[in-house]
Parts: C-alpha cells; structure tokens; sequence
C-alpha cells in the first residue's frame, strides 16, 4: 500500500482548491482508498495545498442494510472532514441490475465530477476485479479492447478516472484496513452464488493464487499488453472504417477486401457506437453471426440481437436498426381454485 500512497503522493497533478472525487461503498476496498486519500491530503496540507475530497456514495436501496450503510459513511467523512454526497437508486429499469446499477452510478459520478470541478475520480477497483473481469469476458468472448479489462487511468477529457488498487489483491487491501484499524461493512450479496462475478471470485482465483501468489500481477501486464495491441489495431480499423462505413451503412464489396482481423474489428467498432454502454450485451456468437450473415451468399438477410437491434444485409450494404416493438395488453382470467 505504501506504493499507492506514494503514487497518489507524487504522480497526481494537484494543486491549491482542487478537488477530488472517490466512490466509497462502505466495503472494505473502497474505505482503504478513502483512507489513504485522507492520508494524502493531509500531507498536502503540510505542505501548505488545500485540496478536498469528494466522497460519493450510492445508496442502491435493495438490500434492508442499505440505509445503514449509508449512515455509516456518512459518519465516517464527517469525523475526517470529508465531503459527503449520496445518490439514491429508486428504480432499475434494465433486466441486467449489476449493468442497469453500473451505468446509474457513473452517471451520478460524473455529475458530481461537474458540479465540483473535480480533476480526478477515484475508485478502489483492484487486482482481483482486473482478473474476474478478464475471465468473464475470455468465457463470453469479446474483442480485444474488452478482453483487456479496465484500466488503471482513463482520460475523460475534463477528469480522469484513477484505479490507484489496481495491483492490489483483494487480501493485501484487507491487511491494511486491519493494521489501520478502518471501519468497514460487508454487502452479503457478494457471496452469492448467483451472480456470475461472485462464482469466479470464489471458485477460480482462488485455484489460480495456488499456482502463482502473484498471479494478479501477471494478469495486469497481460492487460497492459492487450491494450497496447488494441490500440495499434484501433488505428489501423479507424482509417478502414472512414472509407467503408458510410451514411450508416457498411459497403459490403469494400468489407470483404479486407483482412479477417479487420474485418472483425470493424464490426465490433460498429456495434460500440451503437450500443455504448450496452456493449456488454454482445459476445463473440453475435458478431460472428453478423460477419457470416455479411459475407455470405444471400443478397438479403436479418439477424436479430440483443435490445431489439437488427443486423440488416441489403445488396451490399450491412446496417443495425432499431426494431420497433409493439407492446400489447393481455386481459386474463383467473379460475377459482
């Protein structure tokens, strides 16, 4: 931890009157790094810089702990003089809650990244979340860009996104809450079999730390790896993807010219622009239907996928579309029993 104290300490560019944002669940990842947040700026303060921290909760109101756990934090940042702010949940309206969840929250984090002017946001995103990531989406399939997880520092253009746990296992950051003596809560949820993330956290890393103590390490440079592959690919997609997507439409004849690499990258590059923070919806089996349906022998085609998108093969133009679906009222009727 001390690397992240010293990172947080020299490599940030903070100044006199700047502000910073960190999302704090209440756990015990997220209180480590409001923890050594405070540490920092109090040695800012020594040094005669006055900066102040954020501290953004999100209160998702579907566990009965939740509003304890928001009292909680509350207290905590009031004893360190931090600034509180709480965003509630009141309603989810996708079928996937952690994604619907996900989407709300960084949303609301970056309100609150706006409304104080902040320069950084912090979350306690660490080790062993960069490796159940990768995992998942090596066993959904993705593209590349997605099979390298999240990154350490994302460029916002008006803030940056700072993941400071990143080589950190989950294990190391809970020996520093108990040497410190940090205060934290647990959600139970995370123990459930139920949700796919909590089957890998439990079951795999757990096997992959009996090879290797320090396989998370290994994983991060594998990340580290992919994106700079991605980004080299990307270049090379961009300059393809002028010339052969045009007006909304994908020329067939220009698409099938090119290298199967490209080939797919382009259409996942398609499909990003689509549908932004809803990529996650899409796997490898849909884009190798979409990339069959593009290059095969009928002049006319449909695919359906995922939120009533339609894959359309034209002559040679290959477009997505938004289906129109019809909602109808069904009146029942019940026997009595």
């Amino acid at each position: 931890m001390n690397d992240v104290y010293n990172y947080l300490l020299k490599e940030l560019d903070l100044n006199d009157g700047d502000v910073v944002v960190a999302g704090v669940s209440g756990g015990p990842d997220s209180m480590a790094l409001l923890h050594i947040l405070i540490k920092v700026w109090r040695k800012y303060i020594e040094k005669g810089i006055k900066i102040q921290i954020v501290c953004a909760h999100v209160n998702h109101k579907v566990r009965k702990e939740s509003d304890e756990e928001e009292i909680f934090v509350k207290e905590y940042c009031e004893k360190n003089k931090v600034i509180f702010d709480c965003y509630h949940i009141e309603k989810y309206g996708d079928d996937n809650f952690h994604k619907d969840a996900r989407i709300k929250r960084y949303n609301y984090y970056e309100e609150l990244v706006k409304k104080y002017k902040a320069k950084y946001l912090f979350t306690a995103h660490h080790g062993d979340d960069l490796m159940e990531t990768m995992l998942m989406r090596m066993t959904r399939g993705s593209s590349l860009k997605g099979y390298s997880g999240f990154s350490k520092i994302v460029d916002m253009g008006n803030y940056k996104i700072i993941r400071p746990l990143i080589n950190l296992t989950k294990a190391q950051i809970e020996d520093y809450d108990k040497e410190n003596n940090i205060p934290y809560v647990i959600d139970k949820s995370n123990f459930k079999d139920v949700y796919t993330r909590n089957r890998y956290r439990k079951y795999i890393l757990p096997k992959l730390k009996e090879e290797d103590k320090n396989i998370h390490l290994k994983f991060y440079k594998f990340s580290l790896l992919l994106k700079e592959y991605n980004e080299y690919v990307d270049k090379e997609v961009l300059k393809k993807y002028k010339k052969i997507f045009v007006d909304g439409k994908l020329k067939i004849d220009d698409f099938i010219k090119e290298e199967h690499l490209i080939q797919i990258n382009i259409l996942y590059h398609m499909l990003e622009e689509y549908y932004n923070d809803d990529i996650e919806l899409l796997g490898d089996t849909h884009v190798n239907l979409l990339y069959y349906l593009i290059i095969g022998d009928k002049a006319n085609g449909k695919i359906n996928l995922p939120n009533n998108i339609m894959g359309i093969k034209e002559y040679n133009n290959f477009y997505l579309k938004k289906e129109n679906v019809k909602k109808e009222n069904y009146m029942y009727e019940l026997d009595e029993f």
